[in-house]
């Protein structure tokens, strides 16, 4: 997956387990487009949810996973 800047950052912050709605607040967008957002990331890395979102970042060295350093 080559991310647009955006989707890397809704990723990260999915990761780092914020909601829907705090990714929206921190990034000033609607809860809808964080929805749509996250819909075409899952297409894109063929990932099914939240947690294999996550697991995908921490492969993609985008975030660290708990308790590394």
């Amino acid at each position: 997956m080559n991310p647009t800047a955006g989707e890397k950052q809704i990723v990260i912050l999915v990761a780092q387990g914020r909601t829907n709605r705090e990714i929206a607040d921190k990034l000033g967008l609607a809860e809808q487009t964080v929805r749509n957002y996250l819909s075409e990331i899952y297409a894109k890395t063929e990932n099914k949810n939240r947690v294999e979102l996550t697991l995908f970042a921490v492969r993609a060295g985008w975030v660290e996973a708990a308790g590394e350093k």
